[in-house]
């Protein structure tokens, strides 16, 4: 049997053949089914006087826990915790749907001090980029 490499695929294609029926189904078999147990997507956004959105958090569940996949505050409104509550709702969230465990990831230009304060613990780092970065998963029992 002969297999060739391409380098283009039709997205939806990729995502039926590979992600779904792949990798999905054999994820789903090795966890005995609770890979998306909770599989909720959590969306919280914080909003000026104006209505302005200055922040974010997102975060999808699996294996019961929350991965925590963006967390954004605008430059100006930093320094009022506005990032520790939007994770604490979210982590409020996730435990409502009965989360055991968040986890992220974050560069070291970004915020591990940030999630260290807020309770993470460092579980993982990865060197060898530029300028010295590395990046880092962080965790925290909920």
């Amino acid at each position: 049997m002969s297999i060739t490499i391409y380098n283009d695929c039709d997205e939806q294609e990729f995502i039926n053949s590979v992600r779904i029926n792949g990798l999905l189904k054999h994820n789903m078999k090795r966890t005995n089914g609770k890979l998306k147990v909770p599989d909720i997507e959590f969306t919280n956004i914080a909003r000026n006087d104006k209505g302005d959105i200055v922040g974010g958090v997102s975060g999808s569940t699996y294996l019961s826990s929350l991965e925590v996949e963006v967390l954004w505050v605008q430059e100006a409104y930093r320094g009022q915790k506005i990032a520790s509550r939007l994770l604490e709702v979210i982590e409020h969230q996730a435990i409502t749907a009965g989360c055991q465990i968040a986890h992220l990831t974050t560069y070291s230009f970004q915020a591990p001090l940030f999630y260290q304060k807020q309770g993470y613990v460092i579980c993982g780092e990865v060197d060898g980029f530029p300028d010295d970065i590395r990046l880092y998963t962080l965790k925290k029992q909920l």
